[in-house]
């Protein structure tokens, strides 16, 4: 049901009067947005259409490097560049081996519009291959000097260059650009070089599809010559402005960089296969005109949509929001040990009015359940303690009335008084009081009662030894946290051993006490989980997991028990508490 002062309904009138103004100033300003709109589109296309283009000039580049690392590896090349050859029997075997070699690997040496040449070092009176069908004999003397050589030296890398005349008397194509290789042997002795001069088409072609009116796409060298491009007429000329801006849209995130005052978008990726950038300039003067004839009009209409927007939307939404900003505020100041109720507003809405409700509900009972929280903790912690002390083994009783009475047989009447002077000490510290806890000393002494008893049981080749620092025995521990683990080293560590060794621990450190109980025994398990899991263990057991769980009770998850054991070696339990008087 819906109510006049919902929050629902001032949201509707707000969401009316929003459409109904930004609908008018759609029917104004549709035919402007949908423009801008594909400028956008237009950028990304382009954009995207670039990143085809270079995939496919780095797999055109692959082709090439596959091709010269086949040369580079042939032996028929070389022996045919470099091998004396003084009868004509051996020069026509050079000739042989060569032709076997290149029709077996045609596929890798026939690149489409493009032919190789294979060359000697000038000067060295080698030879020269040259799949040019015109003029293979024609091979200019000044390749690698003037485009192989880099300061003094000739780099093991593939090079690409431009150049107008440098094949013009060879080659049939238009525009043409050339690869270049020096060649290599397993000694890193260069014994000559490889050139594939390609016709520029077969780069223009990958960028081609992409070409319109007002777009432009060129591959400039990073020493500014135009390799290949859209634009015949600059193509093998230098244009040091075109490189600068090829560099700074490649230096871009996105690879875009728009020139806001000459009204021109660069889309620029660095090709490191051609040393080369591969850059398309968008003219948006040509490509856009539309849009610039009405741009200012954009801004006006926008301008006044955003100042109306914003005053209305401001208006309302105080009057909406006011009411649940101070129930949030109410929300943000209450914490576990200070709940506040918050006070419900008559004027406020029909939902911050049920908030609210609802809030002050959830309050009310977490204040009930933070109550019966409390009082379970401390009925458990009574419980815990109830049934550690109700877990005095009936053998252990029986057994030690048996000692009693087998001693008062033999007439050994000061070792009867003891026995039963310790069962009485046990049983009035461990059933005759609900302490929680008591000081370590009164815990040690309750201990020794039961080691005496144990040892008049089993003799005392079984014995006890206490190195407790005097500054831990006022110290305040959980009652009966030591008892088990004694009872578990008395009863399962020494199985078919004559003798064995218990030492009990403690040290303060700072703000923690530490108390130790070590054996020399057969080991036992090594983890609280593994000790759980232990039915023959089962008494022990429940003793070992009780102190675990009533340490992390009290103090909190960083202190409890851990047991180290290694099987023949003994077992250690480490029990960490806080220094306490």
């Amino acid at each position: 049901m819906l109510r006049k002062n919902s929050i629902f309904i001032k949201i509707v009138i707000l969401m009316l009067s929003g459409i109904l103004i930004l609908s008018f100033v759609l029917m104004l300003a549709s035919s402007s947005i949908s423009e801008r709109i594909l400028l956008n589109q237009v950028v990304q296309s382009a954009s995207a259409n670039m990143k085809l283009a270079k995939d496919d000039l780095v797999n055109y580049n692959t082709e090439v490097v596959n091709m010269m690392i086949q040369i580079n590896r042939s032996k028929e090349f070389k022996n045919y560049i470099t091998k004396p050859a003084v009868t004509s029997l051996e020069q026509a075997n050079l000739v042989l081996a060569l032709g076997k070699y290149i029709d077996l690997y045609k596929d890798y040496l026939s690149p489409e519009n493009s032919h190789i040449i294979v060359s000697a070092l000038p000067g060295t009176g080698g030879r020269h291959y040259s799949s040019n069908s015109l003029k293979w004999d024609k091979i200019p003397q000044d390749i690698v000097s003037t485009y192989m050589t880099v300061d003094g030296a000739i780099p093991n890398t593939i090079r690409y260059n431009g150049s107008s005349n440098l094949f013009n008397e060879t080659v049939r194509y238009s525009n043409y650009m050339f690869a270049t290789k020096p060649l290599i042997d397993r000694n890193n002795w260069m014994y000559g070089y490889v050139v594939v001069v390609m016709d520029e088409l077969n780069i223009a072609q990958k960028y081609k599809p992409y070409v319109s009116e007002g777009i432009t796409i060129s591959l400039i060298s990073s020493s500014g010559t135009v390799l290949s491009s859209s634009i015949k007429e600059s193509i093998n000329k230098q244009n040091i402005p075109l490189l600068g801006n090829a560099k700074r849209a490649s230096q871009q995130q996105s690879g875009i960089w728009s020139d806001g005052d000459n009204k021109q978008t660069y889309i620029s990726y660095y090709l490191p296969q051609f040393d080369a950038y591969l850059l398309e300039e968008i003219d948006q003067l040509t490509a856009f005109a539309p849009l610039y004839k009405i741009s200012s009009e954009i801004f006006k209409v926008v301008g006044v949509v955003l100042v109306i927007s914003l005053l209305f939307v401001y208006s309302f939404s105080k009057r909406i929001t006011q009411p649940l900003y101070k129930l949030v505020k109410t929300m943000q100041s209450t914490k576990g040990d200070n709940l506040k109720f918050h006070p419900l507003q008559e004027g406020g809405g029909y939902e911050t009015n049920v908030l609210t409700k609802s809030y002050n509900r959830m309050i009310k009972e977490i204040d009930q359940y933070t109550d019966k929280l409390v009082y379970e903790q401390n009925e458990r912690r009574k419980a815990d303690l109830n049934a550690l002390q109700m877990q005095i083994n009936p053998h252990f009783l029986y057994n030690t009335l048996s000692s009693i009475k087998y001693l008062a047989k033999m007439h050994r009447s000061d070792q009867v008084d003891q026995t039963i002077n310790s069962l009485i000490s046990m049983l009035q510290s461990t059933l005759g009081s609900t302490e929680d806890q008591i000081t370590l000393e009164a815990e040690i002494e309750t201990l020794k009662h039961y080691v005496f008893i144990n040892q008049i049981r089993y003799g005392e080749q079984f014995r006890v030894h206490y190195e407790i620092a005097e500054e831990c025995l006022p110290l305040l521990v959980p009652k009966l946290i030591i008892q088990p683990f004694v009872e578990n080293a008395f009863f399962h560590a020494f199985p078919g051993h004559s003798s064995g060794n218990i030492h009990l621990f403690a040290r303060q450190l700072d703000d923690e006490l530490t108390i130790e109980i070590m054996d020399d025994g057969i080991g036992m398990p090594s983890t609280m989980e593994d000790v759980k899991e232990k039915k023959k263990h089962r008494l022990s057991g429940i003793g070992i997991n009780n102190v675990h769980d009533r340490i992390r009770l009290l103090f909190g998850p960083s202190y409890g028990v851990q047991i180290e054991s290694e099987e023949g070696y003994g077992t250690v339990i480490r029990m960490r508490l806080p220094a306490r008087k």
